[in-house]
């Protein structure tokens, strides 16, 4: 896994920041990673929670970390996903692999879901501007949520 330790910190407090003021009820988690926001998720209640994953190992641990929790795991790219309800938060956590094209098809499915809430975990890479935070929209409206303003890459 490439990420740093000071990331799950940051990451999973803006879970909490969101379920603390909006208490979403169902959630459709893009990538699960190594799953600290998907347990952040199930940790503060949410009710209903699908989380896509389409690489196969990524997806195998979602699978053995599912056994202590109560979600629904696809092994599925993003835009091949069908959705037959509406969420109360789409979560975007990806990264975008496959160049343009994918980034595209990823775009166009995340405009899909009009009028519904959606938040992208924007921790930066290690040559990007240093500030974490999270882009969400709340009744057609976009917000930022600062998590943490600076940090020092040693």
């Amino acid at each position: 896994w490439i990420l740093w330790d000071w990331e799950e910190d940051v990451i999973t407090k803006g879970i909490k920041e969101l379920y603390k003021k909006y208490k979403f009820k169902s959630v459709l988690e893009l990538g699960f990673g190594v799953g600290w926001t998907a347990t952040e998720f199930q940790k503060q209640g949410v009710e209903r929670h699908v989380i896509l994953e389409p690489n196969k190992e990524s997806y195998n641990k979602a699978l053995e970390w599912n056994k202590n929790y109560k979600a629904e795991i696809i092994n599925i790219f993003s835009w091949e996903y069908e959705p037959k309800e509406k969420f109360d938060l789409i979560y975007d956590d990806i990264v975008y692999v496959g160049g343009q094209v994918n980034y595209d098809k990823h775009k166009n499915f995340i405009k899909s879901f009009k009028n519904q809430s959606y938040a992208r975990c924007a921790v930066p890479a290690l040559n990007d501007p240093i500030y974490k935070y999270i882009d969400f929209e709340i009744n057609n409206k976009m917000y930022r949520q600062t998590l943490l303003q600076t940090h020092e890459v040693i």
